[in-house]
């Protein structure tokens, strides 16, 4: 039911490599180029960027372990509140640029 566990674990890795280290080294303190002007508002991107990548193992690793159909199920559900939580993020992020934005004019 669950699929080929090499295949999770390849896909799982790839996500981990592409999606992980910026959002990590934003909330560590670096600001990428394209975030410079957006510098308030990087944090939240990270964030919205990490609810997005734990929805990788989330779905992963009970596929990988063979769960059963409802503990996949389940971390599945999980996955909307993620994505919940990453929009909500997305949105402050906005807020927060347009604020500074406005503050930099005036």
């Amino acid at each position: 039911m669950n699929g080929n566990p090499t295949y999770h674990a390849i896909a799982l890795a790839a996500g981990t490599l592409l999606a992980l280290p910026i959002p990590v080294a934003i909330l560590t303190g670096w600001t990428p180029r394209v975030l410079r002007g957006r510098r308030p508002a990087a944090r939240p991107y990270a964030w919205a960027v990490l609810a997005l990548y734990t929805l990788m193992p989330l779905n992963a690793v009970p596929r990988m372990l063979d769960a059963s159909a409802d503990a996949v199920m389940a971390c599945t559900v999980l996955g909307f509140v993620l994505i919940a939580a990453a929009v909500g993020c997305f949105i402050q992020a906005e807020r927060t640029a347009r604020r500074a934005g406005t503050k930099q004019v005036a």
